[in-house]
């Protein structure tokens, strides 16, 4: 037996695969590119009589002319290109021979750079023809021949019958300039809907983001979802635009097919990634090191401060755009360092293996070598008008977009022709894969796992992602052209991509704000704090208003008791009574103006205390969150810790009996001359139960550390005298294995500080301090062994001392902070370790601050150049006693 095949294949190939029209009509363009043409010309016909001659590069014979009139066109679309046209050999076996293998042959034969891809693979993509019309005329003429071959393809022939042939002719021609021109025409049963590519609509100047400007007249104009397929066709984002030409006409009258890349401009970030090869001894490729990074711009700065101050404080304490760049400028150097991260595939493949057990590493890395070097790069907006406004003219001000460009402020009709991360194999589009409604790397999805605030919102992303494929050995997308199809290469970058973008999203992003807002904090005058004296003034200030009034309402009074008992103004007394008092009644007028001028002051100034206090309680309502998440774990873990007590108390009251046990099946072994069974079975389970009931005698001694920290009944939430030293002395106490595997000495001889704190809170801000101490101590311990730089010739060391009654200095040797971290050390969620959470100096501090603590990074560096000590301090009146 052998497969056969029924011709209404070509149907389901050519029609119901290719999805949309604007995809069939990028599918014909390929084939373009593919001959090497430097100009495609594309008329959209109402009749034969529209043809443009000045829009082609060959003249129309008349037998063709002839034949199109005698089909009766209802709307027809050429499709013209100056590529090297095809020999009827090509014609008959690239163009009319179903999944083809010439273009694959080609590739496997021929050299190719970025800008001379062959984009078709499959042998298929002609087909797409049929979706937008029912008639096809192939018109091609090879390079440097005179022989014009026409075959004419009605497609319903085709498909309904397995003997047509298609009608084909030939002419000469004295121009031997290669070229190939399809004509698309339709008829009274299946014409060419022109209002699928094109409409009639009043035609405005536009701005940079497609706004409306002044009217221009009624025109015949192509639809957006064509101009945006055929607009990326071609990697807009390159600094060459394009290697080929696209003329796109409606009945002769040209239309602009443009990305406009200016509008980039206007991103208020960008996040991008580049990999580089490593090779080996050999010269071969071995791994790749993948470089990502995030810029912000200004108006970044901007948004972020309007956020911190509200909307009422944002218009008196703005600032120009130009002060908004100058404070970019100056923290430039922190925000580098903070948004960039470097990593070897080898070693993160590692990590990733986690979330992917199957995943073959070998496999992995071969797979993404392949497909070396990729990069991509992430433009991201904000579609608010208001913010849109501050974007636009923050850009032109400090130079990032051309000021001669007439700019509104909507960015939404940019957005929404052109939102998506495109996939680029080299420069050229891989099929649909990142238009608006193709979500290819869930972004959308990622936004329901958390911090979605901080994470790409596809609809206001532009962006590319780029692989290196030339020949199409490794990554296909699928015949419908809407996505890739399933392999080892595509998984590979899948993952990859995945994390990178989870690195982008929400890591540097919310880094970002969060390095702002610190950045805001440290420059006087940027972010209005309220201060108990400037309170205290404005509550005086409210007093001698309101005593001020009063007695201007008492003379008030007096003057018009003296007014009524003169009213009648019959005397020369009672006219100068009068007159004295209205001549008393004007510095009191006068100090009623004053009094109006000093209480509209006050309530301004009252009104600006207000909407300090108003943001200040935004913050502390995201603290007290934070809070209450933290409250709701340390629950969690105090239920948890009480049973595992419950667990070890009954246990121990065991032992015993379980002692009896071993004891009697050791006698039973021995007696019976079991010595097999007792050695090589019994024993190791006594041995194994017996370290499980040391473990858990551990436990519960770490039990009776934790039950210090917990909050009771009794009271230990007020302050309480506590010896520090004691403290500590628990903690090292619970340290003192892993402090003696490590070689790490504790030093807390100076410490005689006795704090009021509630009970046990210096057992959690410790306990996390020595800890962080020990890990870093031992990464350096790690490092040392390949890089003599963190080699010590003392031993390691954690360093606790006084320096005030209210101040102890926390130390060890260490690596120290990096100093990516030092702006956000103390927020949540940062951790420079590996698998890391990133809360307990969050939650330090904010401890701390709770009982009138703080803890700070001071400024002094270690050997290794990093900031390494911590200062906490305890705000409290001290006694000679306590002294």
């Amino acid at each position: 037996m052998k497969f056969t095949f029924n011709p209404r294949i070509l149907r389901h190939l050519g029609y119901e695969l290719i999805t949309s029209d604007e995809i069939a009509i990028t599918e014909l363009i390929k084939n373009s590119y593919d001959a090497g043409a430097e100009n495609v010309y594309i008329q959209f016909l109402s009749s034969l009589d529209e043809f443009d001659q000045k829009r082609s590069k060959a003249l129309l014979s008349e037998n063709l002319l002839k034949k199109i009139k005698s089909l009766n066109p209802y709307g027809i679309v050429v499709i013209e290109d100056d590529g090297k046209g095809m020999s009827y050999d090509i014609l008959k076996k690239g163009f009319f021979e179903v999944g083809s293998t010439l273009k694959k042959e080609e590739k496997r034969d021929s050299n190719l750079d970025d800008e001379n891809v062959i984009l078709g693979d499959k042998g298929i993509g002609r087909l797409a023809a049929q979706r937008i019309a029912p008639t096809l005329i192939v018109e091609t003429l090879e390079e440097d021949k005179n022989t014009v071959h026409m075959v004419e393809v009605n497609w319903a022939e085709f498909i309904n019958s397995n003997e047509f042939e298609a009608p084909e002719w030939e002419e000469k021609t004295l121009s031997k300039k290669g070229y190939t021109r399809l004509w698309l025409i339709g008829d009274a049963t299946s014409e060419i809907i022109f209002e699928k590519y094109a409409e009639n609509k009043e035609i405005f100047e536009i701005d940079l983001f497609g706004n409306k400007g002044e009217s221009l007249g009624n025109k015949l104009i192509v639809k957006s979802d064509l101009q945006t397929a055929l607009g990326f066709l071609y990697s807009p984002f390159e600094e060459s635009r394009s290697v080929i030409n696209i003329d796109i006409s409606v009945n002769g009258e040209g239309v602009l097919l443009d990305f406009n890349y200016q509008a980039l401009g206007v991103a208020e970030s960008i996040h991008s990634f580049k990999s580089l090869l490593i090779f080996d001894e050999e010269g071969n490729p071995a791994d790749l090191k993948f470089d990502l990074k995030m810029v912000i711009r200004p108006w970044f700065l901007e948004r972020i401060h309007h956020r911190e101050l509200g909307n009422v404080l944002y218009q008196d304490w703005k600032r120009s755009p130009a002060e908004y760049q100058k404070l970019y400028d100056k923290y430039q150097d922190e925000y580098n360092m903070n948004l960039s991260q470097s990593f070897l595939l080898s070693e993160a493949v590692r990590k990733w293996k986690k979330k992917s057990p199957d995943l073959n590493t070998k496999n992995f890395i071969d797979s993404l070598l392949k497909l070396a070097p990729i990069e991509g790069k992430i433009y991201s907006f904000k579609r608010d008008n208001t913010l849109m406004s501050m974007a636009r003219k923050s850009a032109v001000e400090n130079g990032y977009i051309d000021s001669q460009i007439r700019v509104n402020y909507d960015i939404r009709p940019f957005l929404d022709t052109n939102n998506g991360i495109k996939l680029y194999r080299n420069s050229f589009r891989i099929a649909t894969i990142g238009n608006r409604d193709n979500d290819w790397l869930e972004l959308q999805q990622k936004r329901t796992s958390g911090q979605q605030f901080y994470r790409f919102e596809l609809g206001n992303v532009v962006g590319f992602i780029k692989i290196n494929d030339k020949k199409q050995e490794f990554i296909y997308e699928t015949s419908s052209r809407e996505h890739l199809t399933q392999n080892v290469y595509a998984e590979s970058l899948r993952i990859t991509l995945n994390e990178i973008l989870e690195i982008f999203s929400p890591n540097f992003s919310k880094l970002a704000v969060e390095l702002t807002k610190r950045f805001l904090s440290l420059e006087p005058g940027w972010i209005p704090e309220n201060t108990d004296e400037e309170i205290q003034h404005e509550v005086d200030k409210a007093k001698e208003i309101f005593e001020s009034a009063k007695r201007n309402i008492a003379a008030i009074h007096a003057a018009i008791t003296a007014v009524k008992d003169n009213i009648d103004l019959d005397s020369e007394e009672k006219i100068a009574s009068v007159k004295r008092v209205f001549e008393k009644l004007v510095p009191i007028t006068l100090n009623f103006e004053q009094n109006i001028d000093d209480t509209t002051r006050s309530l301004r100034s009252a009104n600006q205390l207000l909407e300090v206090a108003k943001q200040e309680q935004v913050r502390i309502k995201t603290e007290a969150y934070n809070n209450y998440k933290l409250m709701a774990n340390g629950l969690v873990t105090e239920i948890i810790t009480h049973e595992l007590h419950s667990l070890l108390s009954s246990s121990e009251e065991e032992e015993r009996k379980y002692d009896e046990h071993f004891r009697f099946l050791e006698k039973y072994f021995l007696e019976n001359e079991l010595y097999e069974i007792n050695k090589e079975h019994f024993l190791p389970v006594k041995k194994k139960f017996e370290h499980l009931f040391k473990k858990m005698g551990d436990l519960d001694k770490f039990y009776s550390f934790l039950d210090k920290t917990f909050i009771k009944s009794e009271g230990n939430r007020a302050l309480v005298p506590t010896d520090v030293k004691d403290e500590l002395d628990v903690i090292i106490d619970r340290f003192k294995f892993r402090l003696k595997r490590h070689k790490v000495n504790v030093d807390v001889s100076s410490v005689t500080n006795i704090w009021e704190v509630p009970k046990g809170a210096l057992l959690h801000v410790f306990y996390n301090l020595i800890d962080n101490s020990i890990y870093w101590i031992r990464q350096r311990q790690k490092i040392s062994k390949s890089n003599n730089k963190y080699l010590r010739s003392q031993p390691d060391s954690i360093v606790i001392r006084s320096t005030s009654p209210n101040t102890l200095q926390f130390y060890d040797s260490g690596t120290g902070i990096l100093d990516k971290y030092q702006h956000v050390l103390f927020n949540e969620l940062v951790s420079g370790k590996e698998d890391g959470r990133g809360m307990g100096l969050y939650i330090v501090r904010q401890f701390l601050k709770s009982f009138g603590g703080d803890i700070e990074l001071l400024p002094m560096r270690n050997e290794y150049g990093n900031r390494y000590i911590f200062e906490i301090r305890l705000n409290q009146q001290h006694t000679e006693d306590n002294e």
